[in-house]
């Protein structure tokens, strides 16, 4: 394919920015929509959470918990790690499962009554009183008699078989972790996104309930809202883009993470240099990163430096789409996390500048933070449920 097909220009940055913002909408307005737009009952940190909470924090290959100081922000005790038990290798069952972060809460010695933020990372639906009911698993995981139950409830009652009494339960995923995590530790800007760009991608935001028509409780001010944007499905894709998602597990899905994240760029390259020899695709973006300072004059060189840098421009415009439904002109934060992101040593500076030429003048600042996950779930568990 002719490489130039990589390169968007402004008018198609724009294209990808309006169209954005308005599957935005639709997706606040009613549920099903490409982006899914989940609600999850979790204003700003407002009043700064305080107290010693326990937060769990369980992804596609590990699960951890730990104590956490909200005073002092920062981690008391743990994190205690060990691998998930996501039923692979033998047959796990729901309380196996539980079980196995409850005994991981029980090392932490938690007091009676300890509200527990629990970073559950896989697709879920968030009720009002802030548990989760699972979608369905990804990452690999298949435990049985989970699917469709609240998840923070069955932490609970592992947490009792284990001889804990926990307080409230309140369940996000990594990508509302990461924009709590920005809003606790960076107050000084008027809005935030959380977002990650890793082996999938995905951001949330702060959005004003008034904004919110599918909402139809009693809460006023703002409200974090977990796009699910991965599903969103940009202009200006390639013939090389239809490929590798016409040979994926999921075609028709997930069209920006296919185009952007860590686990799929390898594949998008393969289309646009064929044959390699010794390119592994499954290696992640390590190998294009080195192809690019490496082999810069060559096709493969060349074609690693385009991936790369459309992956960056699509999440700049993507992201000044999120920053558009924000309400006035302030200053926002940007808690990035991921692989791709921040092992990419020009992939940061390359967002920052995209972004700064669609956004104009405003003010903005790309975020890094310790423990994201961890600090992220420890705020959701001191903030009040009104």
């Amino acid at each position: 394919m002719d490489l130039d097909e990589l390169l968007l220009n402004r008018r198609q940055l724009e294209d990808v920015r309006l169209a954005l913002r308005e599957r935005i909408g639709q997706g606040l307005a009613v549920d099903g929509e490409e982006i899914r737009a989940l609600l999850t009952y979790l204003p700003p940190p407002h009043g700064q959470p305080t107290g010693r909470v326990v937060v769990v924090d369980c992804g596609g290959t590990n699960q951890r918990a730990a104590t956490v100081d909200l005073d002092n922000r920062k981690i008391e005790s743990g994190p205690f790690e060990e691998r998930v038990r996501d039923g692979r290798d033998l047959p796990v069952s729901a309380d196996e499962f539980f079980d196995s972060q409850a005994a991981l809460v029980a090392r932490l010695s938690p007091p009676p009554g300890c509200n527990v933020g629990y970073c559950f990372s896989y697709p879920a639906q968030v009720m009002p009183n802030r548990d989760a009911t699972l979608i369905r698993w990804t990452k690999g995981v298949h435990v049985t008699g989970v699917e469709g139950e609240p998840v923070g409830a069955a932490l609970a009652r592992a947490m009792r078989r284990a001889g804990l009494e926990p307080g409230e339960i309140r369940v996000l995923n990594d990508t509302v972790a990461s924009l709590l995590a920005g809003a606790l530790t960076h107050p000084d800007h008027d809005d935030f996104v959380g977002l990650i760009v890793g082996t999938g991608t995905n951001s949330a935001g702060f959005l004003p309930l008034d904004m919110i028509p599918k909402y139809r409780g009693d809460l006023t001010g703002k409200m974090a809202v977990n796009l699910e944007s991965g599903n969103f499905s940009p202009p200006h894709l390639t013939a090389a883009d239809e490929a590798v998602d016409r040979n994926s597990d999921n075609p028709g899905l997930q069209r920006l993470e296919k185009a952007v994240s860590g686990h799929y760029l390898p594949y998008v390259f393969e289309q646009c240099v064929p044959g390699l020899t010794g390119f592994d695709p499954r290696a992640g973006t390590g190998p294009l990163v080195d192809l690019r300072a490496n082999r810069p004059e060559s096709l493969e060189g060349k074609a690693a430096s385009r991936v790369l840098a459309r992956s960056a421009d699509l999440v700049a415009a993507c992201l000044a789409g999120l920053i558009d439904c924000f309400p006035g002109q302030g200053s926002v934060g940007i808690l990035a996390e991921g692989s791709t992101f921040w092992k990419d040593p020009h992939y940061p500076d390359r967002v920052g500048e995209t972004l700064q030429a669609l956004l104009g003048e405003r003010k903005f600042a790309i975020l890094r933070a310790n423990e994201a996950n961890l600090m992220g779930a420890a705020c959701a568990a001191g903030l009040p449920l009104t």
